[in-house]
């Protein structure tokens, strides 16, 4: 676990160069992986919004129009490419809750950020798949990782 301090320092060249990446006030500690997934997805060129809690994570190119921290995630949205995972310190688990990428493969290098260098005891999951093939190519691509069914 990292404190805001430190978290807020490695976040810090982003926000400079029109990224921005926000974590939510009552957050005073993030786990390494979480900070490591943020730093990931905001070297994408296409993320300019990150928003971070203590259960979940969001990354978009887009924000909702009257919700200026909040990246749009929705699936099957026109124009947004983005996603959003739950996660449990206490369990080390990521659940990829939302994405959308009406861009050909953005989706699979939002997962490749998000997935690379996590460490062997946290267990990514997907609960709802509606992808027709999508989290299947992604299990076989990350087979060495334990996923939860």
């Amino acid at each position: 676990m990292l404190k805001r301090k430190e978290f807020e320092k490695l976040f810090l060249p982003f926000n400079e160069n029109g990224k921005q990446i926000w974590v939510i006030t009552k957050v005073k500690e993030l786990p390494k992986p979480i900070i490591q997934m943020a730093l990931n997805l905001a070297e994408l060129d296409f993320i300019k919004y990150i928003n971070i809690s203590n259960e979940a994570l969001a990354a978009s190119s887009e924000n909702y129009p009257k919700r200026p921290k909040v990246p749009i995630t929705q699936m099957n949205h026109e124009t947004a490419v983005g996603v959003q995972i739950l996660y449990s310190v206490s369990y080390k688990y990521i659940n990829f809750f939302d994405i959308n990428s009406p861009t050909k493969g953005n989706g699979s290098k939002m997962v490749d950020a998000i997935l690379k260098g996590l460490p062997n005891d946290w267990q990514p999951t997907v609960v709802l798949d509606w992808s027709d093939g999508f989290w299947d190519r992604m299990k076989e691509k990350y087979e060495d990782l334990n996923w939860i069914d």
